[in-house]
């Protein structure tokens, strides 16, 4: 900040933009102050940075489900924030520029919550997913746990999903996946949710679905 003790039409002292103006040895001089020169990313930097896209680019069609399934759990913020900083820790593969995230070590649900021992996903008629649980629960949850249901096409970043689905007592539950004019993809998770929201469980991958075009 300048400062002007002279009034508005004296000469002034301080900093103005990237100019200084001050008195030396009786004469008032102004001074361009020197580019502030930026510091050169390190090889580890970029790749972090490069590593962190690859991961966020992955998961960013997901925000939604995300925000469900990581609330309150995995960090203060939750929902991408969490779901991201796990993919970092443990589905990322290869080396910079090359980083790939498996789809099989993703989660798209966290917590304590009770999962099933048992779980599956058929693709049926009409481009309809079911998919199956065990509804033995031997008092270890609530038999009305809703389903979180999510079929995500990655190459097309297009996701279909449900996010509060059939309950764990009705041990199944429907997604319809889109009808395309091209084949299709679709990597298949499974997570739960308490009725009231305060709780899920971590996610399982159930494995990739061809969709044949139509």
């Amino acid at each position: 900040m300048a400062k002007a003790p002279n009034g508005p039409h004296g000469p002034v002292t301080g900093k103005i933009g990237n100019v200084s103006y001050y008195l030396l040895n009786g004469e008032y001089i102004a001074r361009s102050l020197p580019e502030k020169k930026k510091r050169r990313k390190t090889a580890k930097v970029i790749a972090n940075e490069a590593r962190f896209a690859c991961v966020q680019n992955f998961l960013k069609p997901l925000k939604a489900f995300l925000a469900v399934g990581f609330k309150n759990y995995g960090s203060k913020r939750g929902g991408l924030t969490a779901a991201v900083s796990y993919a970092l820790n443990n589905a990322v593969s290869g080396a910079y520029p090359d980083f790939l995230v498996n789809p099989y070590l993703v989660r798209v649900s966290g917590g304590e919550l009770y999962f099933p021992e048992f779980s599956e996903v058929l693709l049926e008629a009409g481009n309809q997913l079911r998919f199956s649980w065990d509804i033995n629960t031997d008092g270890l949850c609530s038999a009305y746990d809703q389903a979180m249901l999510l079929a995500y096409n990655v190459s097309g970043k297009k996701a279909v999903s449900k996010v509060t689905g059939a309950f764990r007592m009705d041990g199944t539950d429907i997604l319809t996946l889109p009808k395309s004019k091209k084949d299709q993809e679709f990597e298949v998770y499974l997570g739960f949710v308490s009725q009231d929201r305060s709780a899920q469980a971590h996610s399982v991958y159930l494995g990739k679905v061809f969709v044949p075009k139509i």
